[in-house]
């Protein structure tokens, strides 16, 4: 399938904001999102939150024999995989015209964002992982108090016996973004550097990390005899500094490639097990995510999961695009081949507020998807769920019209007639094991047959959306290397 190959860059709002730069409404003469870069550097709102120092809690050895041969009938590991926090420290404010403005045009449930992360972190206590992966985007722009307070709530995790491993995503560093909210206007607070990443989340993966790269945040953890954790950083957090915004797209540094390949190559040596984790993907989760939202896969993509592939690597959790979605690379023929699985994780912070938990075994690696349903914050007495889809059904179509508007050139009349069908098509993407019915099976074939070149790209594209590639995104079992 040919989808339309020169879309413009995408930026990381809704997958319907793709565009850097667009749909900045202004308020007062001042863009909302570029308020901190615009505005004069005043001093910043600076709210000191204490991070718990409580001792880490060891975990003991045991799990897995570590060797290539299947594991004892009762030996088991149990971790928990949490994607795209976005949590908002509301004390950033959160009433205003500009706070409504940037809620229009990036739709997260940022005013329940903690009551979210919470409500995951007290399900997955009861349900006694021994860890949690965290795959970046931790806090909505990279504000340090959002940091301060998600590594706060870690640390509760941290005393319960439960380690944490983190890696950063493209909202979390040199974000210019990080601002406050006051009335129309938006002022600049502080953010973090990758140092202070890496301070603010010591006891969070890097003082466990058994090996560091030199050249970026990546590293290598073994919380279980055995098992190898390969924390990818795949920020551009240089470029978004040198930019002066931030820069939305992900790449693997050919050192930190290089350093990679060689610890895959160790662990091979060593007869130890690999699960990687990272924020951007390295294979499409629906048929022409590459030509469409190329910033949500990493440069060089294709190559880089063949490399990892060949190195060994089964299975690496992603997140970013805010889907429950599981894909393996498709061969030149478009065929799924099944070498690598790429397991994205939606957004805890955007329905259908999802996280994973996985269990590793001699069956293999069965990993199962859960939604947050009940959380501590008003809701008007609307179930959680339905709460977060009336939330993001409420503001899909407005965004769709506009970007059918700038990518198809279609009529708004047009582009606002055929909104619902994008809004529903993202909405499933983003719940997983996505399945049109009859009624959306019929409209998009009556797109994709169109004469109109505009129509009939627009079908393509949704057909690609709506198409699942295998294996299943929400309950799935890995083969997998001692399994």
């Amino acid at each position: 399938m040919k989808l339309m190959g020169s879309l413009a860059k995408a930026n990381d709002r809704n997958p319907l904001l793709k565009t850097t730069g667009q749909l900045r409404p202004s308020l007062g003469g001042r863009s909302i999102r570029n308020g901190g870069k615009r505005a004069s550097r005043r001093a910043g709102m600076l709210l000191a939150c204490a991070l718990a120092a409580s001792a880490l809690t060891a975990l003991a050895d045991g799990w897995l024999d570590g060797r290539h041969h299947p594991l004892p009938q009762r030996s088991s590991l149990r971790f928990a995989i949490l994607s795209d926090l976005h949590v908002f420290d509301t004390r950033l404010g959160t009433s205003g015209a500009a706070f409504e403005a940037y809620l229009n045009q990036d739709p997260k449930l940022l005013r329940e964002s903690e009551a979210i992360f919470d409500s995951a972190l007290q399900s997955i206590v009861k349900q006694r992982v021994q860890f949690v992966l965290i795959t970046g985007d931790l806090t909505k722009d990279g504000e340090l108090v959002d940091h301060q307070l998600v590594a706060h709530h870690l640390a509760r995790l941290e005393r319960q016996g439960i380690q944490v491993f983190v890696v950063p995503g493209n909202h979390d560093i040199n974000n210019s973004d990080a601002v406050a909210f006051q009335g129309n206007t938006s002022s600049p607070v502080p953010t973090v550097s990758p140092h202070d990443f890496r301070v603010l989340y010591e006891r969070f993966g890097y003082r466990q990390a058994i090996a560091r790269d030199e050249h970026s945040l990546s590293y290598v953890a073994e919380p279980a005899h055995g098992l190898w954790l390969l924390g990818i950083d795949s920020c551009k957090y240089e470029e978004s500094q040198q930019r002066g915004y931030p820069v939305v797209g992900g790449r693997i540094k050919a050192e930190t490639m290089t350093w990679i390949l060689g610890k895959l190559q160790e662990a091979k040596t060593r007869h130890k097990q690999v699960i990687a984790f990272m924020h951007h993907g390295v294979n499409q989760h629906f048929l022409g995510e590459a030509q469409i939202f190329p910033d949500y896969l990493l440069d060089d993509w294709a190559n880089v999961s063949a490399q990892l592939a060949g190195a060994g690597l089964k299975v690496v959790f992603t997140g970013h695009y805010h889907s429950q979605d599981a894909a393996y690379p498709l061969d030149a023929n478009g065929v799924p081949t099944a070498t690598l699985c790429d397991v994205e994780t939606s957004s805890l912070a955007m329905y259908p507020c999802a996280f994973r938990v996985a269990t590793l075994d001699a069956s293999g690696l069965s990993i199962a998807s859960q939604q947050v349903t009940e959380i501590k914050a008003d809701t008007g007495g609307v179930p959680f769920q339905q709460y977060a889809l009336n939330f993001l059904q409420a503001r899909l179509p407005a965004l769709a019209t506009y970007q059918l508007m700038t990518m198809f050139n279609l009529p708004q009349a047009q582009a606002a007639g055929a909104a619902p069908l994008v809004a529903d098509a993202l909405i499933a993407n983003y719940a997983g094991d996505e399945t049109p019915s009859a009624q959306t099976q019929g409209m998009l074939s009556g797109l994709v047959q169109s004469t109109d070149p505009a129509l009939h790209t627009l079908g393509l594209m949704l057909s690609g959306i709506w198409t699942d590639l295998p294996p299943s995104d929400n309950q799935l079992v890995l083969p997998f290397p001692g399994n």
